[in-house]
């Protein structure tokens, strides 16, 4: 039987911006690198969430967060700690360090961890205009010859409207 990926932890992100939101996040952290890659997924995905309500909720993790990213061999713990990361509020060595694994992101296999890492770059340029220069070529030639979400992303990171001579994708069940 095949096991299937399980939602965030709602308890967990709640608790993770309360009191005991030190304990909580360490152990979300910890289970990133647990061998059971659905426990490290389903902990990917809870600090995912905890990032979507606090970006700041993680800094006192961003460095052990960095090192699971770098070390994350799953895809779906990579496309949620490019997001984590990309939001976190990270300045010099730990920023660059971050920027170096999503421009190495944007050489991936997997299309989504490309299009993740392309809004984790984004985000991380919010507020500096020389990395901005760097990221938004990147993101208008997504606009053209990148995957369909990939495109989808470049246009909405752009503020772009879809064209009427584009396809839009249509799925079969």
């Amino acid at each position: 039987m095949r096991r299937v990926p399980q939602a965030a932890i709602p308890e967990m992100v709640d608790a993770a911006l309360g009191p005991d939101a030190a304990s909580v996040c360490g152990e979300l952290v910890r289970r990133l690198g647990n061998k059971d890659k659905l426990v490290a997924e389903r902990a990917a995905r809870t600090l995912k969430k905890i990032s979507e309500a606090d970006a700041g909720a993680l800094y006192a993790w961003r460095k052990a967060l960095l090192a699971a990213a770098l070390c994350a061999t799953d895809v779906r713990v990579q496309w949620n700690l490019s997001i984590v990361l990309g939001r976190s509020p990270l300045k010099g060595q730990d920023k660059a360090l971050v920027v170096e694994l999503m421009f190495e992101r944007l050489r991936d296999k997997s299309g989504l961890n490309r299009t993740l890492a392309m809004q984790a770059l984004m985000d991380l340029s919010e507020n500096d205009a020389g990395l901005r220069a760097r990221v938004v070529p990147i993101v208008r030639e997504a606009l053209e010859g990148g995957t369909p979400a990939m495109r989808a992303r470049a246009r909405k990171l752009l503020g772009v409207e879809r064209t009427e001579g584009e396809s839009r994708r249509t799925r079969t069940s």
